[in-house]
């Protein structure tokens, strides 16, 4: 059982948990729901958790999920000129199969290609700025989201008052509060 800390409301332990605790049991029992058999929760978690329900266990984990980074998919931005370079390497392959097949075409293909690659090199920089800030706005972003998990592994949840707070701290927000919790304070 991890070492009790009171709670700031009703100042008793009884009924309390790690947060990432309690998200790890819920977490346990939604696999077990999707497989055969019933997962149980880690035996050093408090026997109140225990006695939740899986679906009870499901229901309050996800209340005390980590803070999400926002992002859809964890794609990273690729360099603009790595693009054009991509580019510029299958080019030739259509040229040529033009220049065997549709002669008529290459002339119109090639001035589009020039008006491509002038559009590029004169918007380079806009479209490099473009890309690094981009950049800076992920890593800035990755870094909140970091530094709001690491706050959230530091946190309790009392199940009597339904609140989630610091160890030592004199202070609790409710449960249903917890993302801006997580994320107050936190400079970008």
């Amino acid at each position: 059982m991890t070492a009790k800390h009171p709670c700031p409301v009703c100042g008793q332990t009884d009924l309390v948990e790690k947060a990432s605790s309690i998200y790890l049991a819920g977490l346990l029992g939604q696999k077990a729901a999707g497989g055969a058999g019933e997962a149980q929760p880690p035996a050093k978690i408090s026997p109140w958790v225990n006695e939740l329900s899986p679906t009870e266990r499901r229901a309050l984990g996800k209340r005390l999920a980590p803070p999400a980074s926002g992002q859809k998919l964890p794609a990273r931005p690729i360099h603009p000129d790595q693009a054009v370079i991509a580019f510029s390497l299958v080019t030739p392959i259509f040229l040529y199969g033009m220049w065997n097949t549709q002669r008529a075409l290459l002339l119109p293909a090639l001035f589009a290609l020039a008006v491509f690659f002038g559009f590029y090199f004169w918007k380079r920089k806009t479209i490099l700025a473009r890309y690094i800030r981009q950049l800076e706005q992920r890593k800035v972003s990755d870094e909140r989201t970091r530094r709001g998990i690491e706050r959230w592994m530091k946190l309790y949840y009392c199940a009597r008052d339904d609140v989630v707070y610091f160890p030592g701290s004199s202070e609790s927000t409710p449960a249903d509060q917890l993302p801006g919790l997580l994320m107050r304070n936190i400079s970008s």
